[in-house]
């Protein structure tokens, strides 16, 4: 941007070559470089955006619970962006979710091993894991305290619910109560551990979905 005066050509304004000029109400002429302005509604920037807001719609229901899950790492921002990258399938605007690829915690705690998921008496969810690679030995690898954390979702009414630390890994086995308004609906379900001083997770793992 460059101010001038002139005596000759008196107040100028409008595009000149690569240049604006305009007048301020104080009466400098400035001149700028011309920029050619960005058409903010073509067909890919229109699907961008309706794939920004499926997802904000989406997740609403879950911003407290990522913001548990994540640790205050990100929270909501670090799950959205993740589920903007790997999670969502379709073309605009016609959007739906891949739950295989949704992520609720990440870390370098050891994942889980051969997780089903079944339901029991009434509205039980009863998740079962492999312990076989629990080692005190290895560096890093599963330990046997860990915290078990179960996240259900029920996609009719677009509810998710965190059950933390509902079991230790070495058990190989916990059962959670759903809520008795879900009978009958499909839910799908997520496994992560977490070490015994909280301060490391295992990167989320999708076991499936049970109905209820």
């Amino acid at each position: 941007m460059a101010e001038f005066k002139s005596s000759t050509f008196g107040t100028i304004s409008g595009r000149h070559g690569s240049a604006v000029a305009t007048t301020t109400k104080g009466g400098k002429s400035i001149l700028r470089i011309f920029r050619q302005s960005v058409d903010a509604k073509t067909d890919k920037q229109m699907a961008q955006r309706t794939k920004f807001t499926f997802l904000i719609a989406f997740l609403g229901c879950m911003r407290e619970l990522l913001n548990i899950t994540f640790k205050g790492k990100g929270g909501f921002n670090r799950a959205f962006a993740l589920a903007m990258k790997n999670a969502i399938t379709g073309v605009a605007p016609n959007f739906s979710i891949d739950f295989s690829q949704l992520v609720f915690s990440e870390g370098s705690v050891t994942r889980a091993q051969e997780v089903t998921a079944t339901k029991t008496a009434d509205y039980t969810v009863k998740v079962n894991w492999n312990v076989s690679n629990i080692s005190d030995l290895v560096s890093g690898g599963a330990k046997a305290n860990e915290g078990v954390n179960l996240i259900f979702y029920n996609d009719a009414t677009k509810e998710a619910m965190l059950t933390e630390n509902v079991a230790i890994r070495i058990v190989g086995t916990a059962e959670v109560v759903c809520p008795d308004y879900w009978a009958g609906e499909t839910i799908h379900c997520w496994i992560y551990f977490n070490r015994a001083d909280g301060k490391l997770n295992s990167t989320s793992e999708y076991i499936g979905t049970v109905t209820l």
